[in-house]
């Protein structure tokens, strides 16, 4: 299996040796089409390649008995909570419209089987499948077979499980599938992160391997990036927008800028791995390093000894490791002051 596997994601190529593809997660935090706008706009402008909602409907996501008990919401019906925040129909076919005659990338998540008749009709170029229905094999297999990317998020699953998820999309005949890590609780705490289950997942699957973060700022999510994670998911919220449930752990326009920018830095920082001086330091390797230089005049003849020889800057001599080599070797000319010593010069 190819071990630098890309995934193409609306023309864009996703995974190793790529940037890292930043996703923003929208859902709750915008209220009617003209929120809907400045989000998308705030978003794009912030760096994200992609705008991320949620596709649920209240009646199908939760049973009425089921409650929360999560930070974030507090303790209280499930049921309840989608009802206030599930999207209408129309504002999801808005939002997907207006991000197409942008040339902006837009995909949704389902909660349900019934939700993948309306995602369909509006043609999305990927599917992002929440931690929620990681093990809804039968909702994955019905995914992979529109043959489009699936982002999968495996929040609360153990590799066996993440397993048995990957082998049933490939099953269906994989068009790409990427995988996030992730912990599922709001918000998350910083030591429960386990950010080396990337490494973990990217080397059983062979596939691009992301971080989807519920951690309030974005220290963890540059960690992530750090550690070689492919794609970064963040909840995201614009000035003046509704804040939704999930306010807490979502990025504002400055500070989802601030993660795309020093993202790229690390990216760009962590190099090949090869051991070797940078580009621009190799013009130091001569007046930064040192070297064995003869530090007083000295005759044609004499004898080198740690009262005529120093080592100090430039680079320029003989390197220190030949120290113990030319002590007591005879100069074969004369040599000036703080003149770096070369093989040449001795006898």
């Amino acid at each position: 299996m190819n071990e630098n596997k890309l995934v193409i994601v609306d023309g864009t190529p996703v995974g190793s040796g790529q940037p890292c593809y930043f996703i923003a997660e929208i859902a709750g935090n915008f209220a009617n089409e003209t929120e809907a706008i400045r989000i998308v706009e705030a978003a794009h402008g912030a760096g994200a390649q992609a705008i991320k909602f949620q596709t649920f409907d209240a009646d199908t996501i939760t049973t009425r008995s089921n409650r929360f008990d999560m930070v974030a919401v507090g303790n209280r019906p499930q049921y309840d909570l989608f009802r206030e925040t599930q999207t209408p129909a129309e504002l999801q076919r808005f939002i997907v419209s207006y991000c197409k005659a942008r040339g902006i990338t837009v995909f949704s998540a389902p909660s349900h089987l019934r939700d993948l008749d309306l995602m369909m009709e509006m043609d999305m170029p990927a599917w992002k499948i929440g931690s929620d229905l990681a093990t809804h094999i039968p909702l994955l297999r019905e995914i992979a077979r529109t043959g489009k990317p699936i982002f999968l998020s495996t929040g609360m699953c153990s590799m066996d499980e993440v397993e048995r998820s990957v082998a049933a999309i490939r099953e269906e005949g994989d068009a790409g599938l990427l995988l996030f890590h992730c912990v599922a609780n709001y918000p998350g705490l910083a030591r429960e992160q386990n950010l080396l289950a990337m490494s973990s997942m990217r080397e059983r699957f062979k596939l691009p391997v992301g971080y989807s973060d519920h951690v309030a700022g974005i220290a963890i999510s540059l960690a992530a990036v750090a550690l070689g994670a492919e794609m970064i998911e963040r909840h995201f919220w614009c000035t003046g927008n509704q804040a939704g449930a999930d306010r807490g752990i979502s990025s504002d326009e400055t500070e989802f800028l601030q993660l795309t920018r020093e993202a790229g830095d690390i990216s760009l920082a962590i190099g090949t791995g090869c051991k070797e001086p940078a580009e621009s330091e190799r013009k130091n390797l001569c007046s930064n390093r040192v070297s064995i230089i003869v530090m007083r005049d000295a005759p044609a003849g004499a004898f080198l000894t740690p009262q005529i020889i120093d080592i100090r800057r430039p680079g320029t001599g003989l390197p220190p490791s030949e120290w113990p080599h030319v002590i007591g070797r005879k100069l074969k000319l004369r040599m000036a002051a703080e003149t770096p010593l070369t093989w040449e010069c001795l006898e």
